[in-house]
């Protein structure tokens, strides 16, 4: 599988796994808030990579 393909497909695990934990906790602390900034982040970068890889 290719880099970019990796990181986007991990950061939307991570995103989902956060905002389900989230929701089942039924609050948003700052681990959560970080995880999904993480996550973001880390989806942006796939993106990224494709872009320049093209």
């Amino acid at each position: 599988m290719e880099e970019w393909k990796k990181s986007v497909l991990i950061g939307a695990i991570l995103l989902i796994l956060a905002v389900i934990f989230a929701i089942l906790r039924k609050e948003f602390n700052i681990w959560i808030i970080l995880i999904i900034l993480l996550a973001v982040i880390d989806i942006i970068f796939g993106i990224i990579r494709k872009i320049k890889k093209v």
